[in-house]
C-alpha cells in the first residue's frame, strides 16, 4: 500500500493537455502534474490517474522519506552503517516545521538526545537526509565541530556530495542559509 506522502494521496492533480499519446503523472515542485492527450475525455483518463498516483507514491515511498517514522528508521540505518562503533544512547528524530535557518538540530540529554530535521527537506533524496542525520547523530557524541566530530561525519562516502547538494539549495534560495 502506498504511503501518504505528506498529503499527496488527497492532493488534487493539475491536468495539462498536450499533443501526446499516453497519460503521464509526475511530481513537480511538490505538486502532482498529469500530462494527458489533448483529445482524451476526462472520463477516460481519470481512472488511469488514480492508478498512476498509486504507482508514483509506491515508487516515491521506497526512494524518499516523507514522515517521522521513516525518518527514525533512516536514522537508525545511518547509525548502523556509519556509527556502529560509537555509543549514542537512545534518541528521537522528527521533522520540524519550525526550523527555517537550519537543516537540522541536536539537543543532547543524558543517555541520548533529540534530533530535529527541517521539514523543508521532506522528500529530498535519502542520501541528503543521511548526510544531515549523520551530522546530527555525530553531535550526540561530540557537541562541537572539532576534528573528532569531522572524522565521524566524513565516514560517509556521500559527505562531499551532501555538502554540495545543500550548498546548491542555499544558493538558489530554496532554503534559508544553514546556521549550525
Amino acid at each position: 500500500m502506498p504511503v501518504d506522502t505528506d498529503g499527496l494521496l488527497s492532493q488534487s492533480i493539475d491536468v495539462r493537455r498536450a499533443r501526446r499519446r499516453s497519460v503521464e503523472l509526475s511530481l513537480e515542485a511538490g505538486r502532482l502534474v498529469a500530462r494527458v492527450p489533448s483529445r482524451m475525455a476526462r472520463r477516460d483518463f481519470e481512472p488511469l490517474l488514480e492508478e498512476l498516483r498509486g504507482q508514483l507514491l509506491d515508487r516515491l515511498s521506497r526512494q524518499r522519506v516523507f514522515d517521522d517514522d521513516a525518518l527514525l528508521r533512516r536514522a537508525h540505518e545511518v547509525q548502523r552503517r556509519h556509527l556502529r562503533d560509537q555509543v549514542l544512547g537512545s534518541f528521537e528524530v522528527r521533522f520540524s516545521r519550525r526550523q527555517r535557518k537550519r537543516w537540522g538540530s541536536c539537543t543532547r540529554r543524558p543517555g541520548g538526545g533529540r534530533i530535529r530535521i527541517s521539514a523543508r527537506l521532506i522528500g529530498h533524496p535519502n542520501w541528503v537526509l543521511d548526510h544531515i542525520l549523520l551530522h546530527e547523530l555525530s553531535h550526540l557524541i561530540h557537541p562541537n565541530h572539532g576534528p573528532e566530530f569531522q572524522k565521524l561525519v566524513q565516514r560517509s562516502p556521500d559527505h562531499e556530495r551532501g555538502q554540495g547538494y545543500l550548498e546548491a539549495l542555499e544558493s538558489v534560495d530554496l532554503l534559508d542559509p544553514l546556521v549550525d
